[in-house]
């Protein structure tokens, strides 16, 4: 596993209203190997994921999508 490029961190904010324990800890392992794998790597830095409600009922690839815009309107400030 490559993970998500050198000197980037990510942490995740998926809280109790998104659903019980097993299901934030899916959210989790999906978000951290879509970090993972995502290409172009994000860039250098400290991440904070915030995850809503609706998270646990996306599928991988909306998942996938909702981070690629959401890292996207990062780097386009």
């Amino acid at each position: 596993m490559a993970g998500p490029g050198p000197g980037v961190a990510a942490a995740f904010a998926i809280g109790r209203p998104v659903g019980p324990a097993v299901v934030r800890n899916r959210i989790r392992r999906r978000l951290r190997a879509l970090l993972d794998g995502m290409e172009p790597r994000p860039l250098p830095g400290k991440y904070l994921i915030k995850c809503g409600v609706g998270a646990a009922e996306l599928t991988y690839d909306q998942l996938h999508d909702h981070l690629r815009r959401a890292l996207g309107e990062l780097t386009a400030r």
